[in-house]
């Protein structure tokens, strides 16, 4: 037999071991489970608890900031899309009402530069039948001369058979001066309506002498005022100077708007051609010429 047969034979032959009485119930009683001390602890001490749920809240909590930031974010975004979309749109319309504001301006140049075209055709066709009225008595300046120089042919005549006494009139006389003078509007008026055709290209402002508008004069002769005896006429513009011209110019280089200043005046019989080419005969006193704020006017008498 050897050593473990031994010892399990001693072991079979010990005595059985009897339980004390009441030994299960002290070893139950002196039992005190660790869950049930914490649970007392737990019970009234909270910052367990929290240690272990803030990196959950904290986590919650950002998360949902997060989320509140991309929606307002993204309520952002969308309103500012719609406000694009909106400039958009506008800026379409702005396009077209720039367009349309363009061609609205145009048709308004047009209008009023076709006002301008009809307002003037007009003033050529009033000036045109004033120079035609002009030429046809120019032409009967010539028949005025005739008359003129028979009159002072019977004149002479009736001189060479009794002279007039001092305190009587000539009539033969007055009707040459009349004569004369009727000649001498006429020519003055037309030199003011040639000097407004000539404005026509030149701004509205009249010519400031007799040469800058000489290309639209025929000829210079009807420069000299036919009760001048002192000047003669010239045969052409190349040889037409100071001595052969009787107006004189008041008011040269005037603008043609004017129309109650006097352009051109004839110092022998005081007639007067007006800057809108109408021309006056000034008789003092019931008229005469004054100077009015840097301009020759007519001014009439009660």
């Amino acid at each position: 037999m050897n050593e473990t047969e031994k010892t399990e034979s001693l072991l079979r032959k010990a005595p059985r071991l009897t339980v004390p009485s009441g030994l299960r119930e002290r070893l139950q009683a002196q039992i005190v489970l660790r869950g049930a001390e914490l649970s007392e602890t737990t019970r009234h001490d909270w910052r367990p608890l929290i240690r272990r749920w803030l990196p959950v809240l904290s986590f919650s909590a950002f998360f949902l900031a997060c989320v509140v930031a991309i929606a307002v974010q993204s309520n952002l975004l969308t309103e500012l899309r719609r406000e694009n979309e909106g400039l958009r749109a506008s800026s379409r319309n702005l396009e077209h009402l720039r367009q349309d504001n363009s061609e609205y301006q145009k048709l308004i140049e047009e209008g009023q530069q076709l006002e301008r075209l009809r307002t003037e055709k007009l003033e050529v066709e009033s000036l045109r039948n004033e120079v035609a009225q002009l030429r046809s008595q120019l032409q009967n300046l010539s028949s005025l001369q005739t008359e003129n120089q028979r009159l002072l042919a019977e004149k002479k005549a009736a001189e060479s058979r009794a002279p007039l006494q001092a305190s009587e009139g000539d009539p033969f006389e007055g009707a040459e001066r009349r004569a004369q003078r009727i000649a001498c509007i006429s020519a003055i008026k037309q030199i003011g309506l040639t000097a407004r055709m000539w404005s026509r290209d030149h701004g509205d402002v009249l010519p400031s002498d007799f040469l800058t508008m000489s290309n639209e004069f025929n000829s210079p002769r009807f420069l000299i005022c036919p009760g001048d005896t002192k000047r003669t006429a010239a045969v052409n513009w190349s040889v037409f100077g100071p001595g052969n011209v009787s107006y004189e110019l008041l008011s040269p280089g005037i603008s043609e708007r004017k129309p109650a200043a006097v352009y051109v005046r004839c110092p022998i019989h005081n007639n007067v051609g007006m800057a809108d080419g109408s021309a006056q005969m000034v008789d003092p006193p019931n008229a005469e010429l004054i100077q009015k704020k840097g301009e020759w006017v007519i001014r009439r008498g009660n």
